[in-house]
């Protein structure tokens, strides 16, 4: 089985972040081909379709960025990671796992999104606030079903493609497999996604994180949260997208120093590859 694993973010203040995002995945997974997409790259060279990608939004471009690459290079297994993701530990449910979509939790809310469909507003929501999935830390074993998601995403002008997954997921149209790996949250013994930073829904503009994440702590040379999950993958999904680049810069300093703790931070640079954190 030939496996690739697509990184990509398209502005300059997500390099070391990115890069962070990139190190940590080859550290923990260097048997698996790995495409890094970020602000230097000539994606005319690499993506011959970009000339029509480039015009979407940044979240569809990746989502058809990866799609592309899994065409040429004849991927059988697809990882797709946010650049604002650490990954913390070997992704065995993602390696492992053969349903059509592997996903992760996201926060703990019922996704709710209204598509038209067929010249009739659909409304679509996830059954319930513990399957509400993330679109930034996902694998496919079906590049059918990545494409399904991807034309899906266009109806989703506010959630993009995070409303397509969630839409491909719990529609009843569909009809591909999936796992949420990390589902349900309160027995599963490892995390894939948000839900590391506290297991909440905070309200806009809301930062409560660090009453969480300054909990991590090491055992066995591995990462995990204050209520004992292994986390595999750390992701800040902290709205940088949204941001200027100074309060980019404010928000992610905020991070370094008050929401990780030293424990973490340690953890990040030797076991992760993340000199961001010296």
């Amino acid at each position: 089985m030939k496996t690739g694993c697509v990184i990509f973010s398209n502005s300059e203040k997500y390099y070391d972040l990115h890069q962070c995002a990139v190190n940590s995945f080859k550290t923990f997974h260097p048997d698996i081909n790995l495409y890094s997409f970020d602000y230097k790259t000539n994606f005319i060279d690499e993506i011959p379709n970009f000339k029509y990608i480039s015009e979407l939004a940044p979240g569809i471009q990746k989502y058809c960025i990866s799609y592309e690459i899994a065409e040429k290079e004849n991927l059988d297994k697809l990882i797709i990671l946010g650049s604002d993701t650490i990954t913390c530990a070997r992704l065995d449910e993602f390696i492992d796992g053969t349903e059509d979509i592997l996903a992760t939790l996201d926060y703990p809310y019922q996704l709710c999104t209204v598509v038209q469909d067929d010249n009739q507003l659909i409304e679509i929501r996830s059954p319930d606030s513990e399957t509400h999935v993330n679109a930034d830390v996902v694998c496919f074993n079906n590049m059918e079903a990545l494409k399904t998601i991807i034309i899906a995403s266009y109806k989703h002008h506010t959630y993009f493609e995070q409303g397509g997954l969630n839409e491909v997921l719990w529609h009843d149209k569909y009809n591909f497999s999936s796992k949420i790996v990390d589902y349900p949250y309160n027995e599963s013994p490892f995390v894939y996604n948000v839900r590391s930073k506290g297991n909440i829904a905070a309200e806009t503009a809301e930062k409560p994180w660090a009453q969480y994440t300054t909990k991590f702590y090491i055992k066995d040379n591995k990462l995990y949260t204050g209520d004992n999950k292994n986390i595999k993958v750390f992701h800040y999904c902290d709205g940088f997208f949204n941001q200027n680049d100074e309060s980019t810069r404010n928000l992610i300093n905020w991070w370094k120093e008050i929401g990780f703790n030293e424990v973490t931070k340690k953890f990040f640079v030797e076991q992760c590859n993340c000199d961001f954190f010296k």
